[in-house]
C-alpha cells in the first residue's frame, strides 16, 4: 500500500483556525457566566440597582462651556 501525504491549502488552514477560535470562545464565555452564577457573593438580592430614570439636575452653563473648551485645547479637538 502507498502511504500519501494530505496537503492543506493556506485557505483551509485558515478556517480551521477560525472555527476553533470562535468555539473556544464560546467555550469559555459559557463557563465564565457558570462560575459566576455559582459564587457566593452572587447574590440577586445583595446588589442595587440605580433609579431609572436618573434624576435630571441642571447644569451650570458656565462650566460647561469652560470645560468643553478646556478638554478640546488639551485633547486636540
Amino acid at each position: 500500500m502507498e502511504k500519501q501525504e494530505k496537503l492543506l491549502s493556506r485557505g483551509d488552514f485558515i478556517k480551521g483556525v477560525g472555527v476553533s477560535t470562535v468555539a473556544g470562545v464560546t467555550l469559555l464565555g459559557g463557563l465564565g457566566s457558570l462560575m459566576t452564577a455559582c459564587s457566593k457573593g452572587a447574590d440577586a438580592s445583595s446588589t442595587s440597582t440605580p433609579q431609572w430614570p436618573l434624576p435630571y439636575t441642571k447644569l451650570d452653563e458656565e462650566k460647561v462651556q469652560k470645560r468643553a473648551y478646556e478638554a478640546y485645547m488639551e485633547l486636540g479637538g
